[in-house]
């Protein structure tokens, strides 16, 4: 069987959504599955907007997946013609797309999610950062009373909300953690059930991506049976941003806050997911018009996930 070459794009400040192929490729996974993995530096130098980032990425062969929350991906894969969306990784509890929260600071005046009409919250364009809160937000404000502030990662978002200026900020994973830790109170927990998704280009090779996602899922079984045997592995990229952010978090708050979060596997994402999210966001105006499911979903032969 032939080896395989795999680009993957990685973004240091968000390392943990790219976890469980860090640990696949360090744990010799991909090796084992005949892939040989290339990684790119695709850590940005300030906030950008992640849509144009992660199609051009694509587009460019940087990369050969990327994966983001369903919602998001459904409005790159309009705006990125070849390109589709494959996977999909629900959420669940202890999951990392199940743990977006809005906080604010101890002595914010902000109670409840109705508090928040008018002021800014810290979120990230073009990520489940945006669209998690505004679906979580609207079911306690109008829509034009959601004051969403483009902020950028969530170690920035986090500063900035400590900082003040910004009234509270979408928080995930390591993050929310030592947000917690540092003393920040939660206002709202999100009721996010949408997925995680993977889009990849229309012509990568199904071979590729069979042994990818084969790889990537046994990593992901791994975290899930024994978490705390990767915590120093996790941590120490936790506090190589810490750093970086001139944040100061005593060492053993740090590990005691700080969760490895959990994935659940991938599996095959359906036109029938597709058509399920995408109408509510063509009905309120978060996405275009006119998509056709058979068209922005895949439908290889082979059964990428076997």
């Amino acid at each position: 069987m032939p080896v395989l070459s795999l680009n993957l794009a990685l973004n240091k400040y968000a390392f943990h959504w790219s976890y469980p192929e860090i640990l696949a490729d360090e744990l010799g996974l991909y090796a084992k599955n005949e892939v040989e993995v290339r990684w790119r530096d695709a850590t940005p130098r300030g906030a950008v907007n992640k849509t144009p980032m992660y199609t051009d990425l694509l587009k460019e062969r940087e990369t050969d997946v990327y994966h983001a929350d369903e919602w998001a991906c459904i409005n790159r894969v309009a705006k990125s013609p070849g390109t589709w969306i494959i996977a999909k990784s629900p959420p669940g509890e202890g999951t990392l797309n199940s743990s977006f929260a809005l906080y604010v600071r101890s002595d914010s005046q902000v109670n409840s999610p109705a508090d928040l009409g008018g002021r800014p919250v810290a979120i990230e364009e073009g990520t489940g950062a945006q669209y998690s809160t505004l679906n979580d937000l609207e079911a306690f404000l109008p829509r034009g009373e959601i004051k969403l502030t483009q902020v950028g990662e969530p170690h920035r978002r986090l500063l900035a909300l400590l900082d003040g200026q910004v009234e509270a900020a979408s928080l995930v994973g390591p993050w929310s953690d030592i947000g917690k830790a540092l003393g920040l109170r939660m206002v709202l927990q999100t009721a996010r059930k949408n997925p995680t998704a993977i889009v990849v280009r229309r012509d990568t090779d199904p071979e590729l991506l069979h042994r990818y996602f084969r790889a990537t899922n046994q990593a992901i079984d791994l975290i899930d049976e024994s978490p705390e045997s990767y915590r120093q592995s996790y941590l120490w990229r936790v506090e190589a941003i810490l750093e970086e952010m001139s944040l100061s978090v005593p060492e053993e708050t740090l590990r005691k806050a700080v969760a490895v979060s959990r994935w659940n596997r991938w599996e095959r994402y359906t036109e029938d997911d597709f058509v399920r999210t995408y109408e509510w966001m063509s009905q309120t105006s978060l996405a275009p018009r006119g998509l056709v499911s058979s068209d922005k979903v895949t439908n290889y032969e082979l059964d990428v996930f076997s």
